[in-house]
């Protein structure tokens, strides 16, 4: 599993809220908050497909780093689920 599907697959499994994420024009971005409180991004362009998605940011109390990683389409596709529901 690669950095972006490890990233995925902690925020979709034990997420406990989506909300959308502001975002540049054509971009669609969703922010996920963890349980701890920290929230991880995820994006990619508007008109862009499941394999399109890469995990970006993380925030959290005092600290945040940033990713640019991508996921595989079976994450993607959750995402897509996500996106179109919020």
């Amino acid at each position: 599993m690669n950095l972006g599907d490890a990233l995925a697959h902690e925020a979709l499994t034990t997420g406990t809220r989506v909300t959308p994420s502001a975002a540049p024009p054509g971009v669609t971005r969703l922010a996920i908050t963890l349980p701890e409180g920290g929230i991880q991004h995820f994006e990619r362009p508007t008109s862009g497909t499941p394999m399109d998605w890469r995990a970006t940011d993380f925030e959290d109390t005092g600290a945040g780093c940033s990713f640019d990683e991508p996921l595989t389409a079976e994450w993607g596709h959750a995402l897509d689920t996500l996106a179109h529901t919020n």
